[in-house]
């Protein structure tokens, strides 16, 4: 057995396996931001996030030939979205170390696993089918 890099069959498994583990984690914190109200994070924390996220974003659109209005438009819809990814997900670790999956259960956060090992599979055989030119 090779190391990680050489192993196919283990790659496939670690990428899917914290692809999965995001998932469950930004669900979790969905779920708590929509029934507490608050975030675990400063304000000050996400809108530095916000703003890193930014700033990078804007620049990879302007590198990709986008005008500047364009991409500080991307740039925005980019940060806004994976800020709240973050934001999410940190607030779902928070709610799991806090006794969240002891009331969710065991057996429904194994099932949550697999299924979004499963999503993470597809989504990364579509992104590889879909760089390789075969979509429409």
């Amino acid at each position: 057995m090779g190391t990680l890099s050489e192993n196919p069959f283990a790659q496939a498994i670690a990428i899917s396996t914290s692809m999965a583990l995001f998932m469950i984690g930004v669900a979790m914190g969905i779920m708590t931001l929509l029934s507490t109200k608050t975030a675990p994070l400063p304000f000050a924390i996400i809108l530095l996030i916000f703003a890193v996220i930014f700033i990078a974003a804007s620049v990879f659109f302007e590198n990709r030939g986008a005008d500047h209005i364009g991409s500080l438009i991307g740039g925005g819809i980019a940060a806004f979205a994976v800020t709240f990814a973050l934001t999410a997900f940190f607030t779902g670790v928070s709610f799991a170390f806090h006794g969240g999956i002891r009331d969710i259960g065991w057996e429904r956060m194994i099932s949550a696993l697999a299924i979004c090992m499963i999503a993470s599979m597809l989504i990364i055989k579509a992104v590889k089918h879909k760089n390789h030119g075969h979509f429409f």
